[in-house]
């Protein structure tokens, strides 16, 4: 644990620096789906072994016979303007999230992916992309100036490339070569910060269940797709959503979001788990996604975004994640 705490707080630092303006743009080869899912994204090595447990993610095994042996995990982060404390706070918390996630679960691959909430945000680049809002102050030079791949638009693929205001302004260096963090990466802390924070640059119209839909999306998770292999069958989904917009801007119902993440889990409600970190209170404000998270009955659990501190939220999360991997059977 203390391993993954002190990456942490080295990672934040190293971010905060990043973004402070003095980042260098990076330009990405390839600029389409297939070479986003072919491992452009990084230069970290070759991928793991099936299964296999590493530096980063050190699975304890369990030794158990039952349940489940790999999680998937995707986060959905609100990268609109107002949230630099809140993608912080996630930053903080992963680290003892892993640690107990790894100490309490038979599970021993991981996958982790990071998502934001628009398909592309206020921002003009040297693409020739044009953003909604280009001269707003959270427009800085890198974004402006750096080239990005197409996945880097597309709502719902995995966050490799943050840029703007708060963001890592830099090209995440992804072990495997995925848009997703795999078992076995040695600087699994370090990769989380700099997807994590995905700055807020992004679309004042935030989206946080269209990205969940589109990143668990058979056509994002296929051959050639921004995510592919991500979802995995033999895998049980934990989804935590994180937004402070009371509003409701995406399109769909907390049912149709609910029917697409079961099918992308093969109809198997029962092995997903959902967290979500919103503005809900019990009024209007976020009653949408306060309904989406009641969809999945006891493999859900809900707090306020304004937490100063997420760890115990996380802690909390870890008997439901825990019992919804003893009870799965794979496919």
């Amino acid at each position: 644990m203390l391993r993954w705490i002190a990456l942490t707080t080295t990672s934040l630092a190293l971010v905060s620096s990043a973004c402070g303006g003095e980042s260098q743009p990076a330009t990405e080869g390839g600029g389409g789906a297939e070479s986003a899912a072919g491992g452009e994204g990084g230069e970290g090595g070759a991928p793991p072994e099936a299964g296999g447990g590493g530096a980063g993610f050190e699975g304890s095994g369990g030794g158990a016979m039952d349940g489940c042996k790999k999680v998937d995990f995707l986060f959905v982060v609100d990268n609109s303007v107002s949230m630099n404390d809140e993608q912080d706070a996630l930053v903080v918390s992963f680290p003892s999230f892993m640690e107990t996630i790894e100490s309490t679960l038979s599970a021993a691959d991981y996958h982790v992916l990071v998502a934001d909430t628009d398909a592309w945000g206020r921002c003009n680049t040297a693409n020739g992309w044009v953003g909604e809002t280009p001269d707003h102050q959270t427009c800085n030079d890198y974004v402006e100036t750096a080239q990005f791949e197409e996945c880097d638009r597309v709502r719902g693929a995995g966050v490799i490339h943050p840029a703007g205001e708060y963001a890592s302004n830099q090209i995440c260096d992804v072990y495997g070569g995925n848009r997703y963090i795999v078992d076995g990466d040695p600087n699994a802390a370090e990769t989380f910060s700099c997807m994590a924070k995905v700055g807020t640059a992004g679309s004042a119209s935030e989206r946080p269940m269209e990205a969940i839909v589109g990143a668990v999306s058979p056509e994002l998770n296929a051959a050639g797709g921004c995510n592919e292999g991500f979802i995995r069958s033999d895998a049980i989904l934990v989804v935590t959503f994180i937004s402070d917009d009371p509003n409701y801007e995406d399109t769909g119902t907390p049912q149709s979001w609910y029917d697409a993440v079961v099918s992308a889990k093969g109809g198997k409600a029962d092995a997903v788990v959902v967290l979500g970190l919103t503005p809900y209170d019990g009024g209007t404000a976020g009653q949408h996604w306060h309904d989406f998270i009641g969809r999945w009955g006891d493999r859900g659990l809900e707090a306020s975004v304004e937490l100063p501190d997420y760890s115990p939220f996380f802690a909390e999360a870890v008997d439901l994640i825990d019992q919804t991997c003893d009870d799965f059977v794979p496919q």
